[in-house]
């Protein structure tokens, strides 16, 4: 080869190596540049999330925020890691927020998580309001003075009042709470738990942890003192739905029926507390605590339905043979029936008049069922998505009339209006709308009053019209709190610990008034006998004196 040829290779060789290096810093600083745009693009897509948030689950909203930014964090760290900047650089992007977790861990507690999945935690050295079993008596109290136990017409004595429906026609309540402003007669600790209170006269029955104990307990409405508690040994808690029993108790007859959210159905005597009869609901159900809350994680919450001689409690269980509903006796509690084969949810049954027939109808895991009272047969039955350890039924079924029911629930379900009725003998529902963007109740139920429902869908006030399922309007953030309809108004417990009143009016929302009055993570339902309102969470219970219009 000659000279000149040589250099014409050499050349070309020196070229094809200068584009090949040239390719590679074109590869590497496509590399380089790569997590940079991964990261910000995390981050961008955080911002519509949390824009849009109130249009889906402000729950699911946060855990996606948190998941991004985790996400946006790595990429950071790695496009440091890459790039001619300082190694320090990454270093501290990579380690200091891990030392910051370490020390927050050590710093403070995880107590709960409230209806947003935002976590709560609390000093490790300050004092827990968690309230210990040990040095009280195991003995029930005295017998309750009979004067305290005098029924009223106002009496609230059951979970969502006397119908189950959170509906207080008889009530008219003063709106102007800056002359008549409620009054906070007691506040105190509680035991943990979700239960509500049921209430007789100035009586006042809930449930709660202490210690390694659920109480079934009773208060006195005029002070907030202990008159009794029934010790049951157990305890349920989740890191996700927290901790102690969420069953509300149900007063009839001078006795008290409870559930606890492990396994047993108590029957006491509601002046002393003395147990009437109990039974172990894992034991009919052939199964085990731990096993039974891998299906049904969040534990027992259904409040016991006492019709005529009969007290209702969903049953459950683990395997093929288990059942959805039990009967008992209700003054001896030997079992009467049992019905279903579906696993229950954290609905409760509630007695129902469809079709002129009397009936109890029952959400369960993944349908709403109805059965007859007298021997539990099935009457019918319609698919309703759901799983009691993930997207849970809690939200109670609402009849509007004697033909048709609402039902709604969060995790993206949304609301159904049914038509029920006998054709020719035979049972037949019909879905006369469905709409997945409303009425997203998540641990509450709604009310309707004159064609019109009104609930928390996703933690925002809402109000849809019957007649096709549209939004009439949604506004007031007030979180996976509780609705009462009270007279003309909606009385609104909010996630925060807040009584809120709002006017019912489908056109426009009105809110009238708010006080503050316990403290965050208030999931519970209130109670309203005449015009003490009971509240509590998980920490504190009050009693709030409600203003009256005159002759209330």
């Amino acid at each position: 080869m000659s000279n000149s040829e040589n250099n014409v290779a050499g050349q070309q060789s020196h070229h094809d190596q200068g584009h090949r290096a040239q390719h590679h810093r074109q590869i590497k600083f496509g590399w380089r540049w790569l997590p940079w745009v991964l990261a910000a693009a995390s981050l961008m897509a955080i911002v519509p999330i949390r824009i849009l948030a109130h249009t889906f689950d402000f729950a699911l909203a946060n855990l996606l925020t948190v998941l991004l930014g985790g996400v946006a964090w790595v990429w950071l760290t790695v496009a440091l890691w890459l790039s001619h900047w300082p190694r320090m650089w990454w270093k501290v992007l990579a380690f200091v927020p891990l030392v910051a977790l370490a020390v927050s861990l050590a710093l403070f507690q995880f107590e709960r998580v409230d209806g947003d999945l935002q976590p709560h935690f609390r000093f490790r050295w300050s004092a827990t309001n968690k309230l210990p079993a040990l040095g009280v008596p195991k003995d029930s109290g005295p017998t309750i003075p009979a004067d305290l136990l005098v029924p009223r017409d106002s009496d609230y004595p059951q979970f969502l009042g006397i119908n189950r429906d959170a509906n207080l026609k008889a009530v008219n309540l003063e709106t102007n709470w800056n002359s008549s402003r409620p009054q906070i007669a007691w506040k105190q600790e509680i035991g943990d738990g979700w239960s509500s209170f049921a209430i007789q006269g100035d009586v006042a029955v809930t449930m709660e942890q202490r210690g390694d104990e659920e109480w079934v307990s009773a208060y006195n409405v005029l002070d907030g003192a202990l008159l009794w508690k029934y010790v049951i040994a157990g305890k349920h808690a989740n890191v996700m739905g927290g901790t102690g029993p969420r069953a509300t108790p149900t007063i009839a007859d001078q006795r008290v029926f409870a559930c606890s959210a492990v396994s047993r159905v108590v029957c006491l005597e509601l002046a002393s507390g003395q147990e009437v009869w109990s039974r172990e609901l894992l034991d009919l159900a052939a199964t085990n605590q731990s096993d039974f809350e891998r299906q049904v994680a969040w534990g027992r919450s259904a409040s016991p339905l006492r019709i005529e001689n009969k007290l209702l409690v969903p049953l459950g269980g683990t395997s093929d043979s288990k059942q959805t509903l039990i009967a008992f006796e209700a003054s001896t509690g030997e079992e009467l029936w049992r019905s279903g084969t579906d696993q229950i949810s954290y609905s409760s049954p509630q007695l129902a008049v469809l079709g002129g027939v009397q009936q109890v109808i029952l959400i369960s895991e993944t349908q709403l069922g109805a059965y007859a009272i007298d021997d539990g047969r099935p009457l019918w039955s319609t698919p309703w998505p759901g799983s009691s350890s993930g997207s849970a039924s809690v939200s109670q079924p609402i009849v509007v009339d004697e033909s048709h029911i609402l039902i709604s629930k969060g995790y993206g379900e949304g609301a159904k209006f049914l038509q029920v009725g006998q054709v020719d003998g035979q049972w037949q529902v019909e879905t006369i709308w469905a709409n997945n963007r409303v009425l997203r109740t998540k641990f509450t139920s709604c009310v309707v009053k004159d064609g019109y429902a009104y609930g928390l869908s996703d933690g925002i006030l809402e109000c849809v019209a019957l007649s096709d399922g549209q939004r009439q309007w949604k506004n007031g953030r007030y979180r996976q709190g509780q609705v009462l309809l009270v007279g003309e108004h909606l009385l609104i417990t909010s996630e925060a610990g807040e009584i809120v009143l709002v006017k019912i009016d489908p056109q426009n929302f009105d809110e009238l008034a708010r006080l503050q009055v316990i403290g965050d993570v208030t999931w519970n339902t209130a109670a309203l006998s005449g015009n003490r309102l009971l509240m509590r969470n998980s920490d504190e219970a009050a009693c709030v004196i409600l203003p009256m219009l005159t002759g209330q």
